[in-house]
């Protein structure tokens, strides 16, 4: 009881309040279509439909042109992962703890938004713009709370070092878009949706190299440890998932292997003394995820 009064008060939202952080995963679809619309270029929204264009001035790429192409290709990962897990309840709780570690992050102003896809893989994805996906498969492997925050914290991590804006600026060259060529992706549909889609697929097929994999560990733990959260409680996760696959680099595929990163975990604990004394929450954490 009292830890649960300890978090709602670091977080400054108690769970049972029934805030609407999200309504319904139906929502998170809704929200993607909304900030196409209103990002000031009505070839936007078309293109998220898969007939219109790129925004001009991809490069540099400033936080505008991050939202929209965040939107874009998130709403190509839903497509490409089972779609969304219907369960509001299951939704909310993501959020929550999802938007209380984002505001501890580098980049705490971004308008975040957390869902869960019906998907039994496990895995998570972050876009551009503040999106982030958890499998129903991870959800099921992990134990607590504090777990959850600093796999959401991972996935904030990639977010905030704007690491899948720089795949989109080497995947420009990739899809046969230079800078000199953006004038003609503004005016063809086809060579936006080629970029879109060969950011995608990178990113679910492939995802991002090591080392921004080992940064995105670091900064995962640290961002949960700001709200109060057990930084420890990530190691947890990660043995379980070196028990489950071992060292074979097959279940993430281009993530370190396991050993590397609880190695990375255990150095950041250490660096910053975190002891084993934070928030875990695994009863709160237990009564939600029984939904999956």
């Amino acid at each position: 009881m009292r830890n649960n009064t300890r978090i709602e008060r670091i977080v400054g939202i108690p769970l049972g309040a029934g805030l609407m952080l999200l309504a319904a995963c139906a929502e998170v679809q809704q929200t993607l279509e909304e900030n196409a619309r209103r990002s000031g270029n009505p070839q936007l929204a078309q293109a998220i439909k898969g007939t219109g264009t790129l925004i001009s001035g991809l490069l540099p790429i400033g936080e505008e042109e991050e939202q929209s192409l965040g939107t874009s290709i998130a709403l190509q990962v839903v497509a490409r992962s089972g779609g969304l897990y219907e369960q509001p309840d299951l939704t909310r709780y993501v959020n929550l703890v999802g938007r209380s570690v984002a505001a501890t992050s580098d980049r705490p102003n971004l308008d975040y938004h957390f869902a869960v896809l019906n998907d039994q893989s496990i895995n998570a994805f972050a876009t551009p713009g503040g999106y982030v996906f958890v499998t129903r498969g991870l959800l099921k492997q992990a134990r607590n709370e504090a777990e959850l925050a600093a796999i959401l914290g991972h996935e904030i991590g990639h977010i905030s070092q704007k690491h899948m804006l720089d795949v989109i600026q080497r995947t420009k060259q990739i899809a046969g878009i230079s800078q000199a060529g953006l004038a003609y992706a503004n005016q063809d549909p086809r060579v936006f949706q080629k970029l879109i889609d060969t950011v995608t697929k990178k990113l679910l097929d492939e995802g991002y190299d090591q080392g921004k994999e080992i940064e995105a560990d670091r900064l995962g733990v640290i961002f949960a440890a700001r709200v109060g959260y057990d930084a420890t409680a990530y190691l947890g996760f990660l043995n379980r998932l070196r028990g489950l696959k071992g060292d074979d680099r097959t279940l993430f595929k281009t993530h370190p292997n396991f050993s590397a990163r609880i190695a990375e975990v255990q150095s950041v604990i250490g660096s910053k003394g975190y002891a084993s004394t934070g928030v875990v929450l695994a009863d709160r954490f237990s009564q939600v995820s029984s939904k999956l």
